[in-house]
């Protein structure tokens, strides 16, 4: 035999049909754990747009709101109603889900309450609890009163939930990620 024959192949030379569909293999899998990865990393992002709920919604001015003994008005891309207390003139920012089971209740004018449709949990205008299943009297957002001017915070609801007073042609943002759990009635 020559020499040739026996020597080992060169370095660089071509691999063999196993190696090429090892490292093509090992190539698919890579490909499509970085997938994964993008697609999971893409879906952990919040996708909230302004004024959507979970995040803070801007309401416009205090003035232009319905005040003192007006219908509640509904928000429902941020899922809140806006009232303003008959007694105190505070406003406050009831969620629209029922404390019960977590039903989309209704502002019924003609009997100036709040029904749920699923089982008949009812709530006085300011959302504190009347009758039916629900365990607390309804969930609430934090109303903030802020200066169109300065952007300066001049009013915010409480942690217990009371009613804010907002100085007249204040702006509003209702923060609908922040939720204040309404008071259990039994």
């Amino acid at each position: 035999m020559t020499a040739s024959a026996n020597a080992l192949p060169a370095a660089g030379s071509d691999i063999t049909r196993r190696e090429f569909l090892n490292y093509a293999w090992l190539a698919t899998i890579g490909v499509v754990t970085a997938e994964f990865a993008v697609v999971t990393y893409l879906f952990a992002l919040p996708r909230l747009g302004p004024g959507e709920f979970g995040g803070p919604v801007p309401v416009g001015n205090v003035d232009a709101l319905p005040g003192e003994g007006a219908d509640p008005l509904n928000f429902p891309k941020a899922k809140f109603w806006w009232v303003v207390d008959n007694d105190s003139g505070g406003a406050k920012a009831i969620y629209t889900v029922c404390t019960h089971l977590g039903c989309i209740y209704k502002w019924k004018p003609d009997q100036g309450k709040y029904i749920c449709p699923c089982h008949g949990s009812q709530f006085e205008r300011e959302g504190k609890y009347i009758a039916g299943p629900a365990p607390r009297s309804l969930d609430q957002f934090v109303v903030r009163a802020v200066d169109a001017a300065s952007g300066a915070e001049l009013a915010r609801t409480n942690d217990n939930g009371d009613p804010v007073v907002i100085p007249a042609g204040a702006q509003v943002v209702v923060e609908t990620g922040m939720k204040i759990v309404g008071k259990s009635h039994g």
